[in-house]
């Protein structure tokens, strides 16, 4: 039993260590190329249609002005990747006041949508909002600040504009984190295809090391459990350290980096269904593997307690239950 589990935790290991190099990946990737951004901007966009505006462009032009602004986004014309109901309501507001750089044609259409949804004039209700604010946070200086924002938006500017807003806002942005992350998960598997296939990490091949050859699991395992506990014991953590673990794999010869004979390697058919399985695996991300690792040593300190105990058991002369020494208390794994 205790075999099975090692080699349950050795191949983990080895899966958790290429997924967080993946996860860093693909966020390195979504972050250069601001994809968070870009998704946030199509379903402003979507919202800002919803609301009246006539055409695509100009919601597009609204949005970027949106989430571009110096307090949304991160600056250089970069886009913001979060952005509360409130603020997206007041800084429409702002944008058909004029205190903006937006052009003439979007602002002209930003404004007739405003008027036909119950707001005659946005800088007057803008200057409504920050007055009650204001009031507001000097009677309760408790109310936390959105609550303090929404309340003062509904007092001073009641409107359909604000109804549609509050009603539509909050699921907007549900189906934008959906969109987000099917296009992460898409990007993973890009990744996780790519890491793969360049270093040939074959997951039955590592399995196979791993039942046969026993210092080289037991070395893997050791090292799996000694970083796990180091970290339980310093407090939640989320990854263990991939060095040691591409040093072993290494020099096992389980992963090979690209050289003369990486093509002739990628002709060997029997490697396809490994490889395939690494990706599939390595896709589900660092986290799932994390927690799968972190209830396989559990199980594996508890299951080695009892096997300490029923082995002392079996070595030590039984009298009858009339004495004989207790058996040993059993010390935690690692």
């Amino acid at each position: 039993m205790l075999k099975t589990l090692d080699i349950l935790i050795g191949a983990a290991t080895v899966i958790l260590v290429f997924s967080l190099a993946v996860t860093v990946i693909t966020g390195a990737v979504t972050a250069y190329f601001g994809r968070r951004g870009k998704h946030l901007m199509a379903g402003l966009s979507d919202l800002i249609l919803q609301l009246g505006i006539d055409t695509r462009p100009v919601a597009d032009k609204i949005a970027r002005a949106v989430l571009t602004h110096p307090l949304i986004g991160g600056g250089a014309g970069k886009l913001g990747t979060v952005i509360h109901r409130e603020e997206f309501t007041k800084l429409l507001l702002d944008l058909a006041s004029g205190q903006n750089t937006l052009d003439q044609e979007a602002k002209a259409a930003l404004v007739k949508m405003l008027q036909s949804n119950g707001v005659a004039d946005p800088s007057a209700a803008l200057k409504q909002i920050r007055l009650i604010a204001m009031q507001l946070e000097a009677a309760q200086p408790n109310l936390a600040n959105d609550v303090r924002q929404s309340v003062a938006i509904l007092r001073a500017a009641s409107s359909d504009y604000v109804a549609r807003v509050n009603s539509w806002f909050d699921q907007t942005i549900d189906r934008v984190s959906e969109r987000f992350t099917k296009y992460t998960h898409y990007v993973t598997i890009g990744i996780a295809a790519a890491v793969v296939l360049i270093v040939q990490l074959d997951t039955i091949a590592v399995i196979d090391r791993l039942s046969i050859d026993d210092q080289f699991r037991t070395m893997f395992v050791d090292t799996a459990v000694k970083d796990y506990s180091a970290q339980a014991s310093g407090g939640a953590a989320t990854e263990v350290p991939p060095g040691p673990y591409y040093d072993l794999i290494g020099r096992a010869g389980l992963i090979t980096l690209p050289s003369g004979n990486w093509l002739r390697q990628m002709g060997d058919v029997r490697k396809y269904p490994g490889l395939l399985l690494s990706i599939l695996l390595i896709s589900l991300g660092a986290p799932f593997w994390y927690n799968v690792l972190k209830d396989l040593i559990g199980l594996r300190s508890t299951i080695a307690k009892k096997d300490d105990v029923q082995r002392f058991m079996r070595q030590t002369a039984q009298d009858g239950g009339s004495g004989g020494p207790a058996p040993p208390a059993a010390a935690p794994i690692g």
